[in-house]
């Protein structure tokens, strides 16, 4: 699987991430060592990314699978919501000295103050070596466009789909697909690392994953496509779907943002 540089953090990612919310407690879970034995088999068809989150529940199924290889193999990002949550306590569950990328997860636009804050407070993990790159998630237009202009934020994870269908019952928060396009476009420039998550419209385009698939990776300032998966056949699947949506047609550097 083709590995792209994630904007101008220095890491460089899979074109397709494992997002791991959907084999934790929040769906018909499968164990921390199934969970990690299909982290495996995704790194075997090169998912070298995998993403997680401290109330996804599958801190214990990356931490496993990370005892099997060398750390260096993979890019691990996680996620907190809170001031409160502890970076430490997130490298003790992974059993690693450190993250390739720390998310702030979800942030509004009614909390763009405090995320501000806490970006800035996350520099002094990045200068310790336990965060290697900052980021964050969230579903609105406005967060995705000032977080483009804070130099503390490395990478931006934002959905990404034909709807704008960001949760079960709701969409993007404050605008429509076009305004989050533009506005991710925006942050790509401003050399972001971008992360396209909801992909599959939380389960609204499930029937249709190549439609969905194609729709993310197509666009040129998409780093890597985060899409859920709980099974060896929904990893093959959406494998095959990226690099047949890719085609030819996606080069990276092709139109590298300026610098």
């Amino acid at each position: 699987m083709q590995q792209v540089a994630l904007g101008n953090t220095g890491i460089r990612v899979s074109r397709l991430s494992f997002g791991t919310a959907f084999m934790g407690p929040l769906s018909d879970h499968l164990s921390a060592h199934e969970g990690a034995a299909l982290l495996l088999q995704a790194l075997d068809r090169g998912i070298s990314f995998w993403d997680t989150s401290e109330d996804y529940g599958t801190h214990p199924h990356v931490a496993y699978a990370l005892r099997r290889i060398r750390r260096e193999q993979v890019i691990v990002a996680s996620k907190l919501r809170t001031p409160g949550s502890a970076v430490g306590q997130v490298l003790d569950e992974l059993g690693t000295v450190y993250l390739d990328i720390l998310f702030l997860h979800e942030v509004s636009l009614a909390q763009i103050d405090a995320a501000r804050e806490m970006v800035c407070a996350w520099q002094g993990e990045k200068r310790r070596g336990s965060v290697r790159a900052v980021g964050v998630s969230t579903h609105s237009v406005q967060v995705t466009r000032m977080a483009a202009e804070w130099p503390e934020v490395d990478v931006l994870m934002v959905p990404i789909n034909a709807t704008g269908v960001c949760t079960s019952d709701s969409s993007i928060e404050d605008g429509d697909v076009d305004q989050m396009l533009d506005a991710t476009r925006q942050a790509w420039t401003a050399g972001k690392g971008i992360v396209a998550m909801k992909v599959m419209g939380c389960g609204s385009l499930a029937d249709r994953p190549g439609e969905a698939i194609s729709f993310a990776a197509r666009l040129p300032y998409v780093h890597s496509l985060c899409i859920g998966m709980q099974s060896w056949a929904e990893v093959q699947q959406d494998v095959e779907l990226l690099a047949l949506a890719q085609g030819d047609g996606w080069r990276t550097g092709q139109d590298d943002p300026p610098r």
